[in-house]
């Protein structure tokens, strides 16, 4: 993830956050939370050299190929 912030940090990224599922069966291991300005953003960094690169990285973690899922934050809370 400083590789994520150091690229795309300049172009729009806000934040990150990761978990690690440990639970058996699940059906991910790993998932990263990117935060975007803005979905044009999102777009422009996923389509970047900057984001090639960074999906390069991905094999020196894990042998598992990522999914790329997108959407809008529809409600949240936090206390």
């Amino acid at each position: 993830m400083p590789l994520v912030q150091k690229l795309w940090g300049s172009a729009g990224l806000k934040g990150w956050r990761v978990a690690q599922y440990t639970n058996e069966g699940a059906p991910y291991i790993i998932q990263a939370w990117l935060e975007w300005e803005s979905k044009d953003h999102a777009d422009a960094g996923l389509k970047s050299s900057d984001g090639g690169n960074i999906f390069a990285d991905v094999p020196k973690f894990s042998d598992a190929s990522p999914i790329v899922l997108s959407g809008e934050e529809v409600g949240s809370a936090t206390w």
